[in-house]
Formats: structure tokens, sequence, C-alpha cells
């Protein structure tokens, strides 16, 4: 897919490379309150897409407005239905194929987050690893904010197609990026018929600012902070294995917002020692234990990771 309109909103280029940490949090907390008055007014007729650009965050507004044909269905959550766009269930058999048969992928999950976003009214989302979306439209759904980021370009193009469907324009808001603890490129590494199985690799490139679906910039999660339109929310995060590398680019990031809770994919962790220790390290830092995925458990012991579950809620 050729995008050939790229709108860029000049006073969105906030410029993030070379910050200091002190630098970074001032940055964040200033371009926050400047936001305050004005995020809950301003009524979008687009999907709200952000990528990053080398340097800069680049606002496309016109992202998905071509004549794509993709499948849907009925995504059916806790706070009522709404429609969904989804891939082709021969390449993505989990998450749209589940969705297709049984309106939700994750029921456990999904209810999760239902029930805590239905318990705070001052929470919203954090959807890191949104993939096409589910958990970010059930958000939308319940008139709450989410923050949706995912690198994969046919994920982002459907969950923009829903966004606008379901007209969540100034609800939901895509980082359509990856997020590491390093700046470099990478490319991709799927799984045959597992989308969602999708995994990043660093590729060498040249800095050209021709767009290339196949090849997408890493930023730090602490990049994200100035463009965050709320203070609280719960975290989602499912990247793949790549969690540790995902938090150690957000200290500002977890200094800055209240984030109460984060679920977390564990599995890929246990029998990797290195990434478990670096999450365990940062959450405990943070003030974090970790949990079952329930509401009402006893913290995990953390020198038994190895027998942790498939997710982990980790809680302050």
């Amino acid at each position: 897919m050729e995008i050939t309109d790229v709108g860029m909103s000049k006073e969105r280029q906030i410029q993030t490379t070379n910050l200091t940490k002190s630098n970074a949090v001032t940055m964040a907390i200033a371009a926050r309150k400047s936001q305050t008055s004005t995020v809950s007014t301003i009524a979008r007729t687009t999907a709200d897409i952000l990528r990053w650009n080398s340097t800069r965050w680049i606002e496309w507004n016109n992202f998905c407005s071509g004549a794509n044909k993709f499948d849907s269905a009925s995504l059916r959550t806790p706070a009522g239905s709404l429609n969904i766009f989804i891939h082709d269930i021969k390449v993505d058999r989990w998450v749209s194929g589940e969705i297709k048969k049984h309106g939700v992928w994750e029921r456990d999950i999904m209810n999760l987050i239902h029930h805590y976003l239905a318990s705070d009214k001052d929470l919203n989302l954090l959807d890191i690893g949104s993939h096409i979306g589910q958990f970010s439209l059930l958000a939308g759904k319940m008139g709450r904010m989410a923050v949706a980021v995912d690198p994969l370009q046919e994920n982002v193009l459907r969950l923009c197609k829903s966004i606008q469907l379901n007209n969540y324009n100034s609800l939901v808001k895509v980082f359509y990026v990856a997020l590491s603890d390093s700046r470099k490129k990478v490319t991709f590494i799927k799984d045959p018929g597992n989308i969602g199985g999708t995994r990043v690799h660093p590729v060498n490139s040249s800095t050209g600012t021709s767009f290339n679906p196949n090849i997408i910039d890493t930023v730090f999660l602490d990049d994200l902070l100035p463009l965050i339109p709320f203070k609280k929310a719960f975290m989602k995060m499912d990247v793949e294995s790549h969690e540790n590398s995902v938090l150690k680019g957000g200290n500002n990031f977890f200094a800055t917002l209240d984030i109460p809770y984060v679920l977390m994919e564990w599995f890929q962790h246990v029998n990797n020692p290195v990434s478990a220790m670096e999450i365990i390290n940062f959450m405990t830092l943070h003030n974090y234990k970790p949990y079952l995925v329930n509401t009402n458990s006893n913290p995990l012991r953390t020198n038994d990771y190895k027998k942790w579950p498939t997710n982990v809620l980790w809680k302050k």
C-alpha cells in the first residue's frame, strides 16, 4: 500500500532526541498540562495516527482513507458489542479467528480490563502491542481514552478503520511504532498463520524518509510521554518477549504517569532468566508486585518466576 496523503501537524512535531532525563520529564509534564484543557473538547473526524520520523512525531491524518476492503466481525465486550476489522483468519488464526468465531480473543483479559476500568472512572488504557486493537476499542466503548502502540501496518490500518467506524476518533490514539531500549530501525519476523506472533529484528537501513511498511523506527516508551492525553491508566503489554526492552526505555514514563496495573505476557520469560530478572527488578523498583490474572489473589513469589502463568498482573 502506498500512502500519498500524509498530514503533518506542526504543533505535534515534538523533538525528543538527546534529552536528559530531567529535561524529558519537564517537557512531558509541560506538554501534558498544555493538552489537558483541550483534549476533551477537540472532536476529531479521522483517527489519530502518529509515526516517528527520525527525530519527531508526525501525525498521519489520512492514514486509512483508502478503499481497503477488510473482513469484519462483531466484537463482544462486557460493555456491549461493536464492529471491528480483522485479518483473514488464514493468516491470523488466533486473534482474528477467535473474534470471528466467538466474538472475543482472550475473554479473561477482556473481562479483567473492563473490571478495572469500570471500577475507576479516572482510569484509561495503555495498549502496548495492540494488534487490531480489541482492548483499545473496549476502552472507547466505555467512553475512556486509549493509547494503542503497534508496529505492523496491517494491524494499524485495521485499527484505524475500526476507530473511524465506531467514531472513537477523539478517544483512541495510535502510535504506529515499535518500542525498545534504543533507537534503531527494525524489520519483522512473521509467524505463518499468526500475525500476533510477529517479532522485530534489527536491520541495516538508510535514514531516508520514504515510507517502507517492512521497516520501522524504534523509540523509547518515554518518547510517547509528551503526547499521552491522560494521567492514569491500566497498561496491557504484549510485545512478544521484548517486555524487558520496552521497560528499560520507560523510567520517566512510570515516574510521571499513574499506572496502578500492568498486565504482561510472561510465558516467554519463564526460561529466560536474564529478561525475567530485568523485568522483576524494574517492576520492584517502581513498587509493583506480581499477581495472578484475577481480581482477588495473593502476590506471586518472585523467586518462583519459572512457575508463573502465561500472563501476570503487576499491581502497586
